[in-house]
């Protein structure tokens, strides 16, 4: 697409990151194509995010089991994954720390949840290998180095215009619009949809490396946080000796803004230690909020991703959360483009989506307050860096001459760490400072483990139907997860024997319609005769036959529904209904359910 050229196709998707990426993919997955639009020529360097969630390679393996497989061995073993560490520095003992895959019990239990686990895989690692997956598949367009400039809706579609780096300019058409274009979305911008919610810090970050194996234990921790008089951040361990380091700044006009390069060079050896050599690749900087667009939809445009909503990096819920957008849509966006619906069935993306970002929002705001349980004893906290990071902005210090203000708010960030000056010391009052500090660490848990947000959120309006009797919470907490077919939650994870194999349920469920779940085939089979049409014509049915491989987890028990009864599952896995009726008692149930589900969406014959 160069000069004045122009292609169509039924979707148009503004940026190449995770969400985008995810949604060309599924979408190719229906045999629909679509033109993705990506302002950058190569895939990003710098590691903006790395936790990768089980349920997010789930997701993935929708597409192509054999790309979840690649994406999921590019994580170390996880063994390698699970020390977190308080420190001074590297070359200092250890404050306190955590060991997430210490309780046994819990880690079984975990891996049990899914074909999947959750991942330690840097941006840098997963955008190439998504990149490679999008370039070989043929249904989809992949526009790089292209700057959305203008789009607007006519009669037949959505027109795209497009700058190239070359300065040349040109269109594409499409039936829908997806803005998955970050934190600073020019489709968000140009709707005039608001971001609604709070800063909560400015963050800047480095990534280099260095061989540390001198002074960290084998396998080296994953997440470092740093108290010392010069810093105060986290460090992140990557694949082949890289690492990330971040901290807060409180105005731009900081060296750690203003001159990145004589910054680092002087803090990453007061981390790693002075005579361990490193090398910076690249740096960046961001602010941290938690922020929901005010909608996500306009029309024929959705957002997604970063562009509809944006968290603290306190909790990995942010690329995790997009990929489930993209789930979200594309099922819904299929349909439409299909035939199967009409254009009602996307208004159920905002209803279900919106409120299991606003959890995830508020789960990852509130481990970044916790932080402060440990580092108030340090007089240290993420609410006083808020208050100062608001009076930056704010007269009379925002009037300042930017030397002066950028040496104020340094000088301020050097006093607010003074008293780090005591962990290093050999006095009661420092020996009672770490005990403080560690007693502490054990609290922040949540923070690190969150198994019951990432298998266990739900829908809880939408496309399911809800039960009259008080709703279970999903996950047994934050930490823990207790699988259900309660309406709205993902189908829990269990193998089955299918054709002579053993699968994973979910597997079964069909990309185009209901799927019926059932243990008692033969019955269900006799009442379905009994069925609507409009029933028949919306499900299809596979059967939970256990394998030697299900042990306890049997579908039976899984399956919350008795050896008779019957789970309905949309084509995203999650449940839209259950019955624990005998089959021949349940059908008229079944036949409200359908009706009600497709009643406002279902395009006519």
């Amino acid at each position: 697409m160069t000069g004045n050229g122009q292609q169509a196709a039924p979707v148009v998707i503004v940026g190449a990151g995770a969400t985008g990426c995810t949604l060309a993919l599924l979408l190719a997955g229906y045999g629909i194509r679509s033109i993705l639009l990506e302002r950058r020529t190569a895939a990003m360097r710098h590691p903006a995010a790395h936790v990768i969630n089980g349920r997010t390679l789930e997701i993935w393996s929708g597409y192509s089991h054999l790309m979840a497989q690649e994406i999921a061995a590019l994580c170390p073993p996880l063994e390698d994954i699970g020390d977190i560490r308080w420190c001074t520095s590297l070359a200092e003992p250890p404050l306190g720390g955590l060991n997430i895959l210490g309780d046994q019990k819990r880690v079984d239990e975990v891996l049990a949840h899914c074909h999947y686990h959750i991942s330690h895989i840097g941006q840098h690692q997963l955008m190439p290998a998504l990149w490679g997956w999008v370039e070989k598949e043929p249904l989809i367009s992949f526009v790089k180095g292209a700057n959305t400039l203008d789009f607007k809706a006519q009669s037949s579609g959505m027109t795209v215009k497009v700058e190239h780096q070359d300065g040349s300019t040109s269109s594409c058409e499409g039936d829908w619009l997806i803005g998955a274009d970050g934190a600073n979305s020019a489709v968000r911008e140009a709707l005039g949809i608001e971001m609604k919610g709070p800063v909560l810090a400015h963050m800047a970050s480095v990534f280099f490396r260095a061989k540390l194996d001198a002074i960290l234990p084998q396998p080296h921790p994953l997440l470092t946080w740093i108290y010392n008089p010069d810093f105060c951040g986290v460090l992140i361990k990557h694949a082949d000796d890289h690492y990330i380091l971040m901290g807060p700044f409180v105005c731009r006009e900081q060296q750690m803004v203003r001159d990145g390069q004589a910054f680092w060079a002087r803090v990453i050896p007061t981390v790693i230690g002075a005579q361990t050599p490193f090398e910076v690749e690249t740096q960046g900087n961001w602010s941290m909020t938690a922020q929901l667009a005010s909608r996500f939809r306009d029309g024929r445009v959705l957002l997604a991703g970063d562009a509809a909503h944006r968290f603290p990096h306190t909790g990995g819920f942010g690329l995790n959360s997009g990929v489930q957008d993209a789930h979200n849509i594309a099922w819904k966006l299929a349909a439409i483009i299909e035939g199967r619906a009409n254009d009602r069935l996307i208004d159920s993306y905002e209803v279900e989506r919106k409120s299991v970002i606003q959890l995830f929002a508020e789960q990852s705001v509130s481990n970044h307050f916790k932080l402060d349980e440990v580092t108030k004893h340090l007089n240290i906290s993420n609410k006083s860096l808020i208050a100062v990071t608001k009076a930056f902005q704010s007269a009379p210090i925002k009037w300042l001459p930017s030397g002066r203000k950028g040496a104020l708010a340094d000088a301020m960030m050097k006093l607010a760490f003074s008293k780090t000056k005591l962990l290093g010391r050999t006095t009661r009052q420092a020996r009672k400072l770490r005990e403080k500090i560690a007693a502490a660490i054990p609290g922040q848990l949540e923070h690190f483990v969150s198994t019951g947000l990432e298998f266990g959120y739900a829908y809880t309006s939408g496309l399911v139907i809800s039960e009259t009797s008080p709703q279970p919470r999903i996950g047994a907490g934050v930490v823990d997860y207790k699988p259900t077919t309660w309406p709205g939650a993902r189908l829990p994870h269990v193998m089955v024997r299918h054709e002579g194999q053993s699968r994973p349920l979910i597997d079964l469920v069909d990309k185009r319609k209901f799927t019926l779940i059932v243990h008692d085939t033969g019955a269900w089979t006799r009442a379905l005769n009994q069925c609507s049409d409009r029933t028949r014509q919306h499900l299809c049915m596979a059967e939970a036959q256990p394998c030697l491989s299900s042990g306890p987890r049997r579908p039976v028990v899984q399956l919350e529904v008795g050896q008779h009864g019957a789970v309905l599952v949309r084509p995203d896995g999650h449940v839209a209904w259950r019955t624990s009726k005998l089959a021949s008692a349940a059908i008229e149930d079944l036949d409200k359910a359908v009706a009600s589900l497709t009643s406002s969406y279902a395009a006519r014959a």
